[in-house]
């Protein structure tokens, strides 16, 4: 009895101890893009993805300007952060090419 009592407590803390997140909508949207494992990926694999995903991009700002507004300090650590860390970085290197008028000044 006490046996049974002992492994009891047992698997409840390590149950307790588990924590499994659900994944955000920046996160869906990201791997359903084809974006892969966030946690594998770096900050670069990342941002270079987003840069090729002019379309992702757009729909992934707001999204992660809303979010970063309430993050707490270690948000940019998690996979959500990386990904929106790496959007803002694509979105700034990742314009398309400017193609010239022609006039000169």
């Amino acid at each position: 009895m006490k046996r049974i009592s002992v492994c009891g407590i047992g698997v409840l803390l390590v149950l307790a101890g588990c924590k499994t997140a659900e994944k955000s909508q920046i996160q869906t949207a990201f791997q359903n893009a084809g974006g892969g494992d966030v946690a594998q990926a770096t900050p670069q694999g990342i941002s270079s993805f987003l840069a090729q995903h002019e379309d992702l991009r757009k729909q992934l700002t707001p999204l992660c300007n809303a979010q970063k507004a309430k993050a707490p300090a270690d948000w940019s650590t998690s996979d959500e952060g990386k990904i929106c860390t790496a959007n803002a970085q694509a979105n700034f290197f990742g314009k398309p090419q400017l193609k010239s008028d022609g006039v000169k000044f």
